[in-house]
């Protein structure tokens, strides 16, 4: 069962869904992108999962009430989903050879999707 690390409790957020072994600087921009559009975030810990990081951001999408979730695996690899899209067809995606602008990038999308905005 996930565990919540952050954020209080049930308020509207997107979720940020990581094993315990995901890059803290990957969660720190994609957390700081989503903020800076004035989005919050919840980090959720799930242990366990051999997820990949688009398997995590549908999960944290179904549980988030905004329907709007980021996943960050092991690697560093970003996804962010909405609850509605495929389980396999994620809004945006980040590899592992990223870098903090891209992060941030997907943060803000994440954010940008629960505002109905342009992702541009």
């Amino acid at each position: 069962m996930p565990g919540r690390l952050s954020g209080a409790a049930a308020r509207p957020a997107v979720l940020v869904h990581r094993p315990p072994g995901a890059p803290a600087a990957v969660l720190r921009e994609v957390r700081a992108g989503a903020e800076e559009e004035g989005v919050p975030t919840d980090v959720v810990d799930v242990p366990g999962r051999p997820a990949d990081a688009v398997g995590l951001a549908h999960a944290a999408a179904r549980a988030s009430q905004l329907e709007v979730g980021i996943g960050v695996d092991d690697d560093g690899a970003v996804a962010v989903h909405h609850g509605k899209l495929p389980a396999h067809g994620p809004a945006a995606t980040t590899g592992r050879d990223a870098g903090p602008g891209d992060w941030r990038r997907a943060g803000r999308v994440a954010a940008r999707i629960v505002k109905g905005l342009p992702l541009s």
